[in-house]
């Protein structure tokens, strides 16, 4: 009998495991996986009756489009080969892919029921995005269409500082990347960290955007503490990220539209809104100039004619100061809000703010109003008169104040509180002769 070594044996056994079982295509489930830290992938391929364990090196893993996972059906290629130092046969992986659409589908719905479930879709979680971000982050491919849309589309509308953080976006590999990539953007300092991010990429076969849907990824994004928007594939595209983003867009130039405003109808709305109160003010100021000159009944001249004169005099000076302060706001407010980045919800409380402080200053300026009519009211002959006393001038509005001074007129005018009477003069009989 011919005597062999052990290597040799171990030899002629590998050679004839290849050289007889090649070119297999091998369909099963995928058990027991294990992602090495060389980036070698093992696992056992089983099926009701049997299991075999299988190995697919690095260079072919990052190739492929899906990431292997426990309980996935698949179709593989490859062939047999031994490790001969556990004198043990293994299944060497070529190339993968899914079983069927159909497995797939029924996979992530099953991962997206479960992680709904925890909670990760859940709408309070979701964090309010920036009116006005400072600082963008953006997540995807350095290369392609995409990210060069994106920015051209920025600075069209409103040009902001990015931050890109630059991943593959498909491939076995893309998911471990995006995930490194959302907690390196949530632990840059705080001066350096993006007000928002967006994760994108273009459009793609259901397989290539698998790695949206993996299960680390989703979870990265839930976690966030920056608002995370997902604009990924085109518009009829759903990935499991989309559920757990603070916002969804259709598309990557349509995430560029969302997050920041059109500078020419930010400044045309910021201008409505002061024209509006200034409007406003203009219109209560004329509305106390006419309640006070009303007070100027009869035209009385005299004591009241001053402070009436010292009123248009404030009044003037008031509407100047408004005026002017309305002015410094909305360039103090426009400012704010180029200079720093102001969430969604809270622009409402910015209007109610600005609301208040206006509504403050009207308080006082009524305030004040009320205190001048209150002294003219009280300085007014139209007290006097209520009492049952009248007011006696010439039919040109001159004051009479003596018996002597009415023989100079044949009519003259009686004014009481209520209104006037005209009376004209009969003569004494000394005066006609």
């Amino acid at each position: 009998m011919e005597e062999y070594t052990v290597s040799r044996l171990s030899a002629l056994i590998k050679r004839s495991m290849e050289q007889n079982f090649s070119g297999i295509k091998l369909k099963g489930e995928v058990s027991a996986l294990k992602v090495h830290t060389s980036g070698h992938l093992y696992f056992s391929i089983k099926d009701s009756d049997a299991v075999i364990d299988a190995v697919c090196w690095r260079g072919i893993a990052q190739k492929q489009k899906i990431q292997l996972e426990d309980g996935m059906e698949i179709k593989c290629t490859g062939q047999v080969s031994t490790y001969a130092m556990r004198s043990k046969y293994q299944f060497i992986v070529e190339g993968f892919e899914l079983a069927g659409v159909g497995e797939l589908l029924k996979l992530l719905e099953e991962r997206k029921k479960r992680l709904a479930e925890e909670g990760l879709f859940d709408q309070f979680r979701k964090k309010p995005t920036p009116v006005i971000p400072k600082l963008i982050g953006i997540i995807t491919s350095p290369t392609g269409a995409v990210i060069k849309d994106m920015l051209h589309r920025i600075r069209q509308r409103f040009p902001r500082n990015i931050l890109l953080w630059p991943v593959l976006v498909q491939g076995t590999e893309a998911g471990g990347q995006i995930v490194a990539a959302v907690n390196g953007m949530n632990s840059l300092p705080a001066d350096q960290k993006p007000d928002v991010l967006i994760i994108a990429r273009g459009g793609g076969s259901f397989e290539d955007l698998m790695p949206f849907n993996e299960e680390n990824v989703v979870r990265a994004v839930a976690d966030s503490k920056i608002p995370v928007i997902s604009a990924v594939g085109h518009e009829t595209d759903t990935t499991l990220i989309d559920y757990a983003s603070d916002l969804r867009a259709p598309t990557p130039t349509a995430a560029a539209e969302f997050v920041v405003p059109e500078a020419i109808k930010l400044k045309s709305d910021v201008d409505k809104i002061f024209s509006l109160l200034n409007s406003i003010i203009s219109s209560n100021l004329e509305k106390k100039r006419l309640f006070l000159h009303s007070n100027k009944i009869l035209n009385i001249r005299g004591f009241v004619s001053e402070k009436i004169q010292r009123t248009d005099f404030i009044f003037d000076k008031l509407t100047s100061n408004v005026k002017n302060y309305l002015s410094q706001k909305k360039i103090s407010f426009a400012k704010n809000i180029i200079s720093r980045p102001i969430v969604r919800e809270n622009v409402d409380d910015i209007w109610q703010k600005l609301h208040f402080v206006f509504l403050g200053r009207f308080e006082r300026i009524r305030n004040g109003f009320a205190m001048a009519s209150n002294a003219i009211e009280s300085n007014s002959y139209l007290k006097i008169l209520r009492r049952g006393f009248a007011f006696v001038e010439s039919e040109r509005s001159e004051p009479i104040a003596s018996a002597e001074s009415a023989g100079k007129y044949s009519a003259f005018n009686l004014i009481f509180s209520d209104g006037k009477v005209k009376v004209r003069r009969i003569p004494s009989q000394a005066e006609l002769f």
